[in-house]
């Protein structure tokens, strides 16, 4: 009887943290938490069907073996649903590459004292607000980014703002610098997953489990010494600079085969077989090991 209690309470304690984790990774900007509520759900599954196999006497092998198919079994199902998530991507309007144009409404910031602490510390950095934009997106919800430039020019710190389903945004940080050399040094924290390629000369680095702008700029400053590279400035508009990128991976990624050319979308759907495959890839990557296909 004191075994089964204590199994209850340590049950019930990772049931708390599978629920309470991505709550507050998602308050505090802490990705690390939703990959621990998403590994701990899955293992929880696995204990729950062992569990329920053995109480309903449904079979009598090993617990380890209903264990391993009850995880077998979240897999499948998890799978199944991003499956279907990524051929109603396919089919949708939902735009791979949305256009941006300026933003003039003046809602580029929601009123969240965690983007007043940020717009406070790019101002510490020495960081001057170049533009803030806006891409329409699906059902009247719009992507917003704010861009910001370093005094020298060199620099620049895009802040994604991404809708919520419930109502709020989450923001995703990329730092960019060209270089003379001709590459294009990118540093970013995209959660989402992406899964097609990018071009050659893009030297980029994603890493969604840095939930710090601080640490990303960090990170991508020691990059640069690194790679022992010269920084110039960009002449580009942060609107053209924007649009051009999302310009060149909608032609890379036709040309590779990630994407469905755009006549055929009716018929074939935006996303190939070989794109579905990849992104299913980097959903799983990113969900359980904060890791990119790159």
């Amino acid at each position: 009887m004191i075994d089964i209690t204590i199994a209850q309470y340590v049950l019930f304690f990772f049931v708390l943290l599978a629920v309470f984790l991505p709550i507050f990774g998602a308050r505090f900007s802490i990705p690390i938490f939703p990959l621990f509520g998403r590994w701990i759900r899955w293992l929880l599954f696995g204990v729950l069907f062992a569990v329920s196999i053995r109480y309903f006497d449904l079979s009598y092998r090993a617990d380890w073996v209903h264990f391993v198919s009850g995880l077998a079994l979240w897999f499948i199902l998890e799978t199944s649903y991003n499956w279907i998530a990524i051929m109603a991507l396919s089919e949708s309007d939902l735009p791979l590459f949305p256009k941006f144009y300026v933003n003039t409404d003046g809602d580029e910031w929601p009123a969240d004292q965690r983007y007043i602490e940020l717009k406070e510390w790019l101002r510490s950095e020495d960081y001057k607000h170049l533009s803030s934009l806006k891409a329409d997106f699906f059902g009247g919800m719009c992507l917003r980014a704010c861009v910001y430039e370093s005094r020298d020019d060199f620099t620049r710190i895009q802040i994604l703002l991404i809708p919520t389903r419930k109502g709020g945004a989450a923001a995703c940080y990329t730092v960019r610098t060209r270089t003379q050399e001709g590459q294009c040094v990118i540093t970013d924290n995209l959660s989402l997953p992406y899964g097609g390629y990018y071009p050659s000369w893009w030297s980029i680095c994603r890493k969604p489990l840095i939930g710090s702008p601080r640490r990303l700029l960090e990170l991508h400053k020691k990059r640069l010494i690194k790679m022992n590279v010269r920084a110039v400035g960009t002449e580009d508009s942060a609107v053209e600079e924007v649009n051009e990128q999302q310009r060149i991976l909608e032609r890379l990624n036709t040309d590779t085969g990630f994407l469905v050319p755009r006549y055929l979308h009716e018929e074939e759907g935006k996303i190939t077989s070989n794109g579905r495959y990849r992104l299913w890839k980097e959903m799983w990557l990113i969900a359980y090991l904060g890791k990119t296909i790159l």
